[in-house]
């Protein structure tokens, strides 16, 4: 059985796809510094190690969303 495909009100272009890339930059950078700050007040160095993992990834989707830009 298949099925037909889903209809999103997804906006699609250029602009849409940096503002997404964006918005997750902000999300994974937002996220790294929560852990940041936990790793730093309860001396865990994995929760180090998951925020330096997050800011890897919050630079990789800044880096994308120039891309998409341009």
């Amino acid at each position: 059985m298949t099925h037909p495909p889903t209809s999103l009100l997804v906006l699609r272009g250029v602009k849409a796809e940096r503002r997404l890339w964006t918005l997750l930059a902000a999300l994974f950078a937002l996220v790294s510094g929560v852990n940041l700050i936990l790793a730093v007040s309860e001396a865990a160095w994995w929760q180090g190690a998951l925020a330096a993992l997050c800011l890897v990834v919050a630079v990789g989707c800044a880096r994308q969303s120039k891309r998409a830009g341009s």
